[in-house]
């Protein structure tokens, strides 16, 4: 399993050797951060960063027509094709759903609670969190949950920075701790262990991270409990809350265990007819031309449209992590990374930082945990450290860090739903790059699996009888040709 499906025949050099490949992530990274600075950090603006990155690349390299090759290779691969056909389908359902009342369904509903709006950042967590546990999958949960949660806290006075990265931090409990996600899986048979083993030794991360975000939560929500809210609506239609039975059926087809895509074109499918069923949509909504201007519109095409900045900077990255592959990154690293690692502890540094690193540069949990898992399952075993906890080091940094970088497209899908729906003038640091520094369950999590990592915090370390066995498991050697363990002190 890899990034992309196939090899670039030559090796891509770069002037200066492999770290000069950092520079073009460098150069775009830079970019950005600069439009978060003077608040134009929008999905589009990425653009012209990410190809200023794409040109410093091809300056930096020996090989032009390999480099060039190498971005190909990586712009083509079967992974990215499945993320924009995702990306198309989710952008529909999210204009179906607001076409059709269902957030002016929930503002009524919501109001009749009598709950503070303070608190809906932290009631967006435990949504977001809850579907993920379901599902399995932080993308999936962004896509069922932002087009839903977001506009209702802020129709009604909710700050939406804090309930945009609530609804990104709690996507990510799940991928982190559900024994269905495809990250728990990877962790889990990477290191040769069992699902249901680093599941139960990963609980006092995750819930070391949720008692400091919960935490903050409550704080925010009590200095915020005597702010004034947008007052919605006299008449407001109930009528639009039976749409929400779309995203329970996408949820019910990804816990069934169906496809993302395959779930979306069901639920699509079913939205579209229910709505038009209950009088909410008409067959002019869903598609409209018009033949005068020669223009069209209507819920599908406005859907793929609103997702059309998330998909082509993604397509630029997949470019860049293509050229990252033929350039040896990750063979470079984990010789630097073997290298560091002379005890237990800076082995567990080593195996936290190189993931941390990989994930910030490709964005892409899985893949990178993929590529990291022999790496760090044969350091963890030169140092006897027990399978489940390599497996919780390598899925805590893959499923927390890409939650708050501001080019991952955890940060970038939400802002595709309802990134337009914001009155910038009112929320100036409503950007990308504004909304990181709140996604605290992402920010929790790293920092709680560096301080694991760092003091030891729930090191276990493997017996004679384990470590010899794994030593078979990985290397097929008869034992009188096991070495000895590496002493742990």
């Amino acid at each position: 399993m890899a990034l992309t499906d196939s090899k670039v025949e030559s090796k891509l050099e770069f002037y200066g050797g492999v770290p000069v490949l950092l520079v073009p992530f460098g150069v775009m990274f830079v970019g950005i951060l600069w439009l978060g600075v003077t608040g134009a950090a929008l999905p589009e603006a990425f653009w012209p960063m990410a190809l200023f990155g794409i040109f410093i690349g091809l300056l930096l390299a020996k090989n032009k027509k390999t480099y060039i090759e190498a971005l190909i290779t990586g712009i083509t691969s079967r992974m990215l094709a499945i993320m924009l056909l995702a990306w198309f389908l989710a952008g529909i359902m999210a204009q179906l759903l607001q076409s059709t009342g269902l957030v002016e369904g929930i503002v009524w509903g919501f109001l009749q609670t009598g709950m503070s709006i303070a608190w809906f950042p932290l009631l967006a967590f435990i949504i977001a969190a809850i579907m993920s546990m379901a599902t399995g999958t932080s993308v999936g949960t962004l896509i069922a949950a932002s087009p839903i949660l977001f506009p209702v806290g802020y129709t009604l006075g909710g700050d939406p920075v804090l309930i945009i990265g609530a609804i990104i931090g709690g996507a990510y409990v799940g991928d982190n701790l559900a024994p269905i996600s495809d990250t728990t899986i990877v962790s889990a048979y990477s290191q040769g262990t069992e699902i249901s083993k680093v599941v139960r030794s990963r609980l006092k991360y995750a819930a070391a991270a949720g008692v400091i975000t919960i935490g903050l939560y409550i704080i925010f929500a009590l200095i915020q409990s005597g702010s004034s809210t947008v007052t919605p609506p006299d008449e407001i239609n109930p009528l639009g809350l039976i749409m929400l039975l779309v995203p329970i059926i996408l949820l019910f087809f990804m816990i069934r265990g169906k496809d993302l895509v395959e779930s979306l074109l069901y639920s699509n499918a079913i939205g579209i007819v229910l709505g038009l069923v209950c009088g909410l949509i008409g067959f002019s909504n869903i598609l409209s031309i018009n033949r005068e201007e020669f223009s069209a519109g209507g819920i599908i095409l406005d859907g793929i449209f609103g997702m059309s900045g998330i998909a082509i900077f993604t397509i630029f990255i997949m470019g860049m992590i293509g050229t990252l592959q033929a350039g040896g990154f990750l063979d470079w690293l984990i010789e630097k990374a073997e290298s560091i690692a002379t005890t237990p502890k800076r082995a567990e540094i080593v195996i936290v930082f190189s993931t941390l690193l990989l994930n910030a540069l490709t964005t892409a949990g899985t893949p990178s945990m993929v590529m990291l898992g022999d790496f760090v399952r044969r350091l963890g075993h030169k140092f006897k450290i027990q399978p489940w906890r390599r497996g919780n080091l390598l899925d805590a940094c893959s499923t927390s860090i890409i939650g708050f970088l501001p080019y991952s497209v955890g940060l970038l899908i939400p802002f595709a739903f309802v990134g337009g729906m914001v009155d910038m003038a009112a929320h100036p640091n409503f950007n990308p790059v504004g909304v990181a520094p709140y996604v605290f369950y992402c920010i929790a999590m790293v920092l709680v699996i560096v301080f694991a990592a760092v003091s030891g915090w729930g090191l276990e370390t493997m017996s004679e009888e384990e470590y010899e066995a794994e030593y078979r498991d990985i290397y097929g050697d008869p034992q009188d040709t096991i070495p000895p363990m590496t002493k742990t002190n």
